[in-house]
């Protein structure tokens, strides 16, 4: 039976127990973790040595709250967050009274629970987390083709509202997939960003440096403001992050890695994707 870490601070015993509730009845273990507000910043260090590989993690944290602010900030705890990630460890952060103004982490998956007047949770938004749980034993990649799981890949873009996406027939270059996604700049006008996108299937091949290194390459030769993106199933060993972070300060190119780990997260957002590549739920 999967696990889920609920990890909540002391006030919010009732809405912690409403999700647990909802967890159980998806069939799903939920583990109960009350933490001290006062911890901060240690709330990662906490759960690092409080769950195992393999567990998922719902961070509820209150609004207009001390907590909230240091999770939104980019540079919080980033080695804690890859040692969990190198563990299959996702941590999905649950706001607690409205969505902060301020986004998490880019790609990184997360909910808010409203309450009403009353103080009360939102019931609709605790199913929507409950099946979004429910749905996690489903998505096992190894069970895809390679051709199955680009096509996984592609019809995520349409869902993240990427736009001209066109696959790439020529093994010439280094990717597998262009796309563009609209932005608004500053005159308040819209433009668009292009995307070389990679994708390693772990059945076929591992997401290694020199797949990094010939997405690169490429990258080198285009405009400024095409981005590289490799998407795999599997997960990047320490030597290719490596490489990452020292390609990135030595070049002007710019590689985003969305690994297993994330990857399953972001299909977890998108039932109907979850029932066409994983077969359809009881």
């Amino acid at each position: 039976m999967m696990r889920v870490f609920l990890s909540y601070p002391h006030q919010e015993k009732s809405t912690a127990h409403q999700l647990a509730t909802s967890l159980k009845h998806a069939g799903l273990q939920p583990i109960l973790d009350a933490y001290d507000s006062g911890f901060g910043d240690e709330i990662l260090q906490h759960i690092l040595y409080s769950v195992e590989s393999s567990d998922f993690v719902l961070l509820l944290i209150p609004s207009d709250s001390s907590m909230e602010g240091r999770w939104l900030r980019r540079e919080l705890n980033q080695a804690l967050r890859f040692k969990l990630k190198s563990r299959n460890v996702s941590i999905v952060p649950v706001f607690l009274g409205r969505r902060p103004l301020l986004s998490s982490f880019p790609g990184m998956v997360s909910f808010s629970i409203d309450r009403d007047w009353k103080g009360h949770a939102d019931e609709r938004a605790i199913e929507k987390v409950a099946t979004y749980l429910a749905n996690l034993p489903r998505i096992q990649f190894d069970q895809l083709s390679i051709g199955a799981f680009q096509e996984l890949v592609v019809a995520l873009l349409r869902k993240l509202r990427f736009t001209d996406i066109e696959r790439n027939n020529s093994r010439d270059y280094g990717f597998d997939i262009s796309a563009r996604t609209r932005v608004r700049n500053p005159f308040g006008g819209f433009g668009s960003i292009t995307w070389l996108i990679e994708t390693k299937f772990r059945k076929d091949s591992r997401a290694d440096i020199n797949s990094l290194r010939q997405l690169s390459y490429y990258l080198e030769s285009q405009p400024l403001g095409v981005n590289g993106v490799l998407i795999t199933n599997g997960h990047l060993t320490s030597t290719a992050r490596e490489w990452i972070d020292a390609n990135q300060k030595s070049k002007r190119t710019s590689i985003t890695v969305v690994d297993g780990t994330q990857l399953r997260e972001l299909v977890l957002k998108y039932p109907d994707l979850v029932d066409q590549f994983f077969g359809y739920g009881v």
